[in-house]
């Protein structure tokens, strides 16, 4: 627990049966108890969130809580090679959107939520730097390595493989390659409330029309 905020994860999961084929249906429940009063990594420079380049990598009309989010703590303290990474707290199952327009360059999709390989899919953008959506579920990604995907387009479904506590989508976009330890890069987004340092952990953002 930071100084800066507090919050309670509640994870409850529900195993049901479909037909022909059962699933887990994992169900997250957040309380919000507090919210980061100092956004962002504090001697970096951000874009201007009104121009930026990247739109929240959901579908417009969806909203979801902030877990760690830039310099905040954990693998996300400034320093780390995540300290520009955000966490999405989405339910296994949940569409993810390509943030910004790019090639496919990596899908890893073989692990099993709760087990490892962390399952992701990696973006190439024009100017080089990468968009990387991680702990999508098993089997969880929609498209293939030299896919061109637009912002918005569909792209996996959030899960919890990896490094995952819990189900949630941690997005980071990296330059000079996407492999670990990669650099993260300030970013902020254009298609919900002003965000100039980018988003609050503890706080709930809608996605707008861009």
């Amino acid at each position: 627990m930071t100084q800066f905020f507090r919050f309670v994860l509640l994870i409850s999961i529900t195993l049901c049966s479909c037909e022909n084929e059962t699933q887990n249906s994992t169900t997250v429940s957040y309380t919000e108890i507090g919210e980061d009063t100092t956004p962002g990594c504090p001697d970096s420079e951000y874009p201007d969130w009104r121009t930026s380049d990247y739109v929240l990598p959901y579908p417009v009309g969806k909203e979801y809580f902030i877990g760690l989010s830039h310099c905040t703590r954990s693998f996300h303290a400034e320093g780390e090679p995540d300290e520009f990474a955000i966490d999405f707290n989405m339910n296994v199952g949940t569409t993810v959107t390509a943030a910004r327009e790019g090639t496919v360059v990596f899908v890893e999709e073989s692990g099993n939520d709760g087990n490892f390989p962390n399952n992701l899919v990696v973006v190439r953008h024009d100017d080089g730097s990468f968009a990387q959506y991680m702990h999508l579920t098993s089997n969880g990604a929609d498209v293939e390595v030299d896919d061109i995907v637009q912002k918005g387009d569909p792209i996996g479904r959030s899960g919890a493989t990896g490094l995952a506590g819990y189900p949630h989508l941690h997005f980071v976009v990296t330059r000079g390659g996407w492999q670990y330890p990669y650099q993260s890069i300030p970013y902020n987004f254009k298609n919900t409330e002003e965000n100039p340092k980018s988003l609050r952990s503890g706080k709930l953002y809608r996605a707008l029309s861009y």
